[in-house]
């Protein structure tokens, strides 16, 4: 990790991203609905589901998973679509900033689970979060339902 990157949530963030720090999360956040409900995860998918690969995946494993993934990765438009203007595909506009986020995510899951120390450090965080996180449907079983 890096020294100077400070210690806590927002190193880990930054040896995990490169970012100087943690975005704010807001009250109405998702994580925040998934732990007060019990559902799955805040952090699901994993940097591994995003890939689809098991946590005990090799490193050539990775990189087979990788060259999979990112051949799908943000399809260049067709000509037709690139001659259109912009306000005519407005509707894909949405469409478009979503793969983009999910390009975005694989291509930091592939970021971090391809360097050996990058990788140590999330599956610590990630060992660490499923041990602080309440049982499968705790919430349920405290209200007698």
């Amino acid at each position: 990790m890096n020294p100077s990157a400070g210690s806590g949530l927002s190193g880990l963030w930054h040896s995990l991203t490169g970012k100087a720090t943690v975005p704010a999360a807001s009250a109405s956040s998702a994580p925040a609905a998934a732990i007060a409900t019990g559902a799955g995860l805040p952090f699901e998918p994993t940097h591994y589901q995003r890939l689809g690969l098991a946590e005990d995946c090799t490193e050539a494993e990775i990189e087979i998973a990788w060259h999979r993934v990112s051949a799908d990765l943000l399809p260049p438009l067709p000509p037709a679509e690139r001659l259109k203007p912009q306000a005519a595909r407005a509707g894909a506009a949405d469409e478009t900033r979503s793969a983009q986020r999910r390009a975005d995510d694989r291509r930091l899951a592939h970021a971090v689970l391809s360097d050996p120390a990058r990788r140590a450090v999330y599956d610590a965080w990630l060992a660490r979060e499923r041990a602080a996180r309440p049982p499968q449907g705790w919430l349920t079983r405290l209200r007698g339902r």
